[in-house]
């Protein structure tokens, strides 16, 4: 009986492949690198990826940095699927990186490949990889400027918290049920310091989630549209 291919093991959640389970989990923010381990030296390719990963808060993944009790090709394939993508940087056209690439494309997996062509004659690549959109690069700084862009767009900052937003929401809440109130009443309603509610109440008011009626000492507060 002939035995199913890569492609064919991928598609299927919890199927076998080299007698185990492959895993359906990803992992957020990590990423599974290959390269030819001979073609650079270690500490200064990684150093790249170690610059980028702190910068983005990505995990930057090498097969041999993790020890198993896998098969190597096991260990790779599990790494490949539990990554949010794969790099694979084809310089010099090493053929376990190719095994791994094709083993990403077998799976469905998001790939991207990285490239020096100084260290590979375009001649070299296969045709139909030739046409692939590629991280092309020439330098370590090169590499790292356009590794920071592919962070970037994979994995955009998240917008950082509004501070004010907790006590914004309880001074809405107030006035949705008094309102009218001026700072000194809203602050005392909510629990906080009136000078404090005064600068929250300015963000309210300059994006238009509040009116006000009378003036200076005497002013008062309302949700928009709702002024006593």
């Amino acid at each position: 009986m002939a035995q199913p291919s890569l492609a064919s093991t991928a598609v299927v959640p919890e199927q076998t492949f080299l007698a185990t389970v492959l895993p359906t989990r990803k992992i957020p923010r990590q990423v599974f690198v290959a390269y030819s381990y001979k073609l650079y030296p270690t500490v200064d390719y990684r150093r790249v990826y170690e610059r980028v990963g702190d910068t983005f808060d990505v995990k930057f993944l090498f097969a041999d940095e993790k020890i198993t009790d896998l098969h190597i090709l096991q260990k790779i394939a599990n790494m490949i699927l539990e990554s949010q993508f794969s790099i694979f940087d084809i310089s010099g056209w090493n053929p376990n990186v190719t095994l791994e690439l094709g083993l990403a494309y077998g799976f469905r997996e998001r790939a991207y490949i990285a490239f020096d062509p100084a260290k590979t004659p375009v001649d070299d690549v296969p045709a139909d990889i030739r046409g692939v959109d590629r991280i092309q690069y020439s330098s370590y700084t090169e590499l790292e400027e356009k590794l920071n862009r592919l962070a970037a767009q994979q994995f955009p900052p998240a917008p950082i918290p509004d501070p004010t937003a907790p006590i914004k929401a309880k001074i809405l809440e107030t006035l949705k049920a008094a309102p009218g109130l001026t700072v000194g009443e809203i602050a005392d309603a909510v629990g906080t310091r009136t000078g404090y509610a005064q600068y929250v109440i300015s963000e309210l008011m300059s994006d238009g989630t509040l009116a006000t009626t009378g003036k200076k000492r005497g002013t008062r507060y309302s949700l928009r549209g709702e002024t006593p």
